[in-house]
């Protein structure tokens, strides 16, 4: 696949993926004369880093996770650490849209009158 092709898939700009080739992050596709020809697994590769930073992992981390020199114990103790940080963001993802879901039937004028703190009781935030 042409990295435009990549870029359109995956709704990222061509720049950002010779961005993510220049500093390692991806592996260096094969070249079909002058023109790089990224493979399912470099395109799985790509839309990881796209994801991973999209929930706010840094580019170093996501280099981490993807290096080729991985020790298993290592790696373990990543993705672990990763998947708490994930997880805590969907618990705020969770209440924001709950939040928010109350908020597009309110019809309060001001946030004295608003019930949304309510809403937020103890048996609610779990």
């Amino acid at each position: 696949m042409r990295i435009s092709d990549v870029a359109k898939s995956l709704g990222i700009p061509v720049s950002t993926i010779r961005y993510y080739e220049r500093k390692g992050i991806i592996p260096t596709p094969a070249r079909e004369g002058k023109n790089r020809s990224f493979s399912d697994k470099d395109v799985r590769a790509i839309q990881f880093v796209r994801d991973a930073q999209s929930v706010g992992f840094s580019l170093k981390a996501i280099f981490e996770l993807l290096s080729d020199n991985w020790d298993s114990a290592n790696l373990s103790q990543l993705a672990t650490q990763h998947r708490q940080t994930i997880r805590q963001q969907i618990e705020t993802l969770q209440r924001m849209e709950r939040a928010l879901s109350m908020l597009e039937s309110c019809r309060c004028r001001t946030l004295d009158q608003c019930n949304l703190q309510a809403g937020f009781s103890e048996q609610n935030i779990t």
